[in-house]
């Protein structure tokens, strides 16, 4: 049996070794040394040139099992028979190589075909589910209790394995979860003391994004009509069983033909009073909060907030409720939203330049209404309200006492932070307690490769930002997939994803525990660099050497899947014949000092 790699030349390789010792021999006597008194001989500089080429070539015969220089060469279409003969002449081994059986191949299990495959970047696509790391303070990442305070390793949350998710957050003592179902799970110390398990919370509601304050949590449903407000603590009187998994009924089909009914059934758990302020047709696109607010944007870029969760209010002047927007974001105390026109808009508490207003001082301390930021230029109001964005702000992100802004200008992308980088999470290379204007974090600026199939260089945007308190994580828009439908899609890698910020708690997935002031690759989930202090010290005490890593390796960096077909398995239903499986994708979140990546809906 062959085997790639590795072929059937340990005999060749003796017989070509025994050949060159010979030849070596014969070369290397010494000529005798008359006694008539003549000179010895000695060699001249042609004939070293030649032993020197002769000796070359013996030694790369003898060497070409690891050189793969061998007569045997798969020809996946060949049907001959290989050459049974162990001794060839030169010409013969550098000649046109007979083919062998197909069948004869074994393919060598250490041999990497793709390094990202082969490194399970893809492990989240193959068996979906949650992998947390970081603060194990509150119980977020191991619910059980039996791990330490701080995981070094991610690790998956055994109750949502095998579940791809809608949506995940991570806040400081609680996190919460939306599974496929569009049910609503939370776990930690801050929702229940007493056991951090995941629990369902919210069901039957066909929830597609939360987001959670202090005290409260909200539940987006997937039509944008309603948003339910959870307790964000676990009450010990409140909503019942029944209330959590109330299911709503349509009305009896006998009201329609006058003889009565039961009427539909209210819904008991707490929602926000919409219906009084949409639009016939409206509907909420996505939402954000911060420590006690939370803010919503609409279809017809309208933005509504909320303080008490219970009520309702339109924010913004004239000219800002004028602008279409299309994103918001929240930190602590402060939100920020960006329109149409590529402008971005900030308001709330500034107490460390997080409304990148310029120069801090006591007249921009706080902002009670949503004020232009003047460092970002949009587009000229004159184009169409429907068209792309051509320059300006393209994504805004908040998180903490920071903001981020991704702006798009002449065919480039650069990433912008202002606010507190006590931690180095501006990024910036700095550490800087207050920054009013606008800095480049310059990893993520500028950045562009070589399309091969278009032969030409090609910018490389910013696909997501993951903010945390204070640590953060970008993920390039770098991956490459090939197939033209979603059904034949193949990733050959992902999406590059960094970090940077405070890491005190091995939360930028780097291996290592200092901070970061600049964005550099965080390592892959399964990388050797994540082990255990125990571990490490154990290993060198064992006498290993720690080597540098190549981060350009993609065995060394963490790329998170691209969106592609979600793979059968025992576990889920076979689509129709005809039906095409829903993508999925690999998203990362952030925290206070904890981490996840997780399987989720494109």
């Amino acid at each position: 049996m062959l085997r790639i790699g590795q072929q059937r030349s340990a005999q060749f390789a003796r017989a070509i070794t025994s050949t060159a010792s010979q030849a070596s021999r014969a070369y290397t006597t010494r000529p005798n040394i008359h006694s008539s008194g003549t000179k010895p001989w000695s060699p001249s500089a042609s004939w070293v040139l030649g032993a020197g080429l002769v000796f070359t070539g013996v030694t790369l015969a003898a060497q070409s099992p690891a050189l793969g220089l061998s007569n045997h060469v798969v020809f996946n279409d060949s049907n001959s028979s290989a050459s049974s003969g162990m001794l060839f002449s030169l010409p013969k081994i550098f000649g046109k190589p007979e083919p062998v059986k197909q069948e004869d191949i074994v393919l060598d299990s250490d041999l990497t075909i793709t390094s990202w495959k082969q490194q399970e970047q893809d492990m989240l696509i193959k068996a979906p589910g949650i992998m947390l790391w970081g603060s194990n303070k509150h119980g977020l990442v191991d619910p059980t209790g039996n791990s330490a305070g701080i995981i070094q390793i991610p690790q998956r949350l055994a109750a949502f394995q095998g579940q791809v998710l809608r949506d995940l957050k991570l806040a400081e003592d609680v996190a919460a979860a939306v599974d496929e179902n569009g049910n609503v799970y939370q776990w930690g110390d801050g929702f229940n003391k007493d056991s951090h398990s995941p629990e369902l919370t919210l069901a039957n509601r066909n929830i597609s994004k939360v987001t959670i304050c202090d005290s409260k949590l909200y539940g987006l449903s997937k039509d944008g009509t309603r948003v339910y407000v959870l307790p964000k603590v676990r009450p010990t009187s409140g909503p019942t069983k029944a209330a959590i998994e109330y299911k709503a009924s349509g009305p009896s089909v006998w009201r329609y033909v006058g003889l009565g009914g039961k009427s539909e059934q209210h819904d008991p758990m707490t929602q926000l009073p919409l219906a009084e302020v949409l639009n016939k047709d409206e509907r909420i696109t996505s939402m954000a909060s911060g420590k006690s607010h939370m803010v919503m944007v609409t279809s017809e870029g309208r933005v509504f907030g909320s303080e008490d969760g219970l009520s309702v209010s339109l924010i913004g002047g004239l000219e800002f409720r004028n602008a279409k927007i299309l994103e918001v974001a929240c930190g602590e105390v402060h939100s920020l939203a960006r329109d149409d026109q590529g402008r971005c808009w900030a308001w709330g508490v500034n107490g460390f330049g997080q409304l990148a207003q310029g120069v801090y001082s006591h007249a921009n301390l706080k902002l009670p209404s949503p004020t232009l930021i003047k460092d970002i230029s949009g587009m000229d109001h004159s184009v169409s309200s429907d068209s792309e964005i051509t320059s300006g702000c393209i994504k805004v992100a908040a998180g903490g006492n920071t903001s981020f802004f991704v702006i798009k200008d002449n065919n480039l992308f650069k990433t912008k932070s202002a606010g507190m980088g006590q931690w180095g999470q501006l990024g910036d290379g700095t550490y800087t307690h207050i920054q009013g204007s606008l800095v480049t974090i310059a990893p993520l600026s500028n950045l562009s490769e070589f399309n091969e199939a278009e032969n030409k260089m090609k910018p490389i945007g910013i696909h997501d930002l993951a903010i945390g308190n204070t640590h953060a994580f970008a993920v390039l828009d770098n991956a490459i997939v090939k197939g033209a439908t979603s059904s034949e899609s193949d990733v050959v890698h992902g999406r590059d994803t960094l970090s940077w910020g405070q890491n005190t708690f091995y939360q930028l997935l780097t291996g290592k525990r200092t901070n970061k002031t600049e964005p550099s690759h965080a390592v892959p989930l399964d990388s050797d660099t994540l082990r255990t202090a125990a571990a490490a010290v154990a290993a060198i005490a064992q006498g290993e050497t720690t080597k540098p890593k190549n981060t350009m390796d993609p065995r060394n960096r963490l790329q998170l899947p691209a969106a592609q077909p979600l793979q059968e398995t025992s576990s889920k239903p076979k689509k129709a014949k005809n039906e095409e499986a829903p993508l999925v994708e690999v998203k990362i979140a952030a925290g206070n000092g904890v981490s996840a990546v997780y399987t989720s809906f494109v």
